[in-house]
């Protein structure tokens, strides 16, 4: 059961690093299009504010993807030097930290989100973009990492519980787990 709910939130994150490419494909075309047009004189303009929002939304949704294939920096100058039930008490805190943190962070953002919806709020630019069009997808992304933390915390704990800490430390721990230190 939790192999096959991890399997799926890996599958939904590969669909999710696609459609984030595709995103990021057509922020770069805006501002090549927008510096073409600068050499005839004129712009798109407003090109830096899109491309904020849309980094902002690509950083969110990314990092329930990077948690999954554990690309997370975190510093092991310590960490590798400990034995495998204090890494793996570590990187419990450390995956519980995360989830705490970032449902704080999604948590917080809902009354931004519902004001700016219910006051039909627009960026002080000459976009004059409605912000709940660009906060809603970065809640939403901030919201997924949150489950994905809490998914990847509950299962490592499920399996520390079943004696299976190789599978906890494979879920929480370092890319570079089971490698030879050089």
């Amino acid at each position: 059961m939790i192999d096959g709910v991890l399997r799926v939130i890996k599958a939904v994150n590969r669909v999710i690093l696609i459609g984030l490419g595709i995103l990021l494909w057509g922020g770069v075309m805006i501002v090549l299009l927008d510096i073409t047009l600068r050499l005839f004189g004129t712009s798109l303009g407003g090109t830096d504010e899109i491309t904020g929002y849309l980094m902002a939304i690509l950083a969110a949704w990314g990092m329930g993807y990077t948690l999954t294939v554990l690309g997370h920096i975190r510093i092991e100058a310590l960490r590798d030097r400990l034995g495998e039930n204090l890494k793996l008490a570590l990187d419990v805190l450390a995956i519980a930290s995360v989830a705490v943190v970032v449902t704080l962070i999604a948590v917080k953002g809902w009354p931004v989100l519902e004001r700016s919806w219910l006051s039909d709020s627009r960026a002080n630019t000459p976009l004059e973009t409605l912000l709940w069009t660009v906060q809603l997808p970065w809640l939403v992304g901030w919201a997924w990492f949150a489950l994905v933390a809490w998914v990847q915390l509950f299962a490592a704990l499920v399996f520390i519980a079943r004696g299976k800490k190789a599978r906890a430390l494979e879920l929480i721990g370092t890319a570079n787990e089971g490698q030879p230190q050089s």
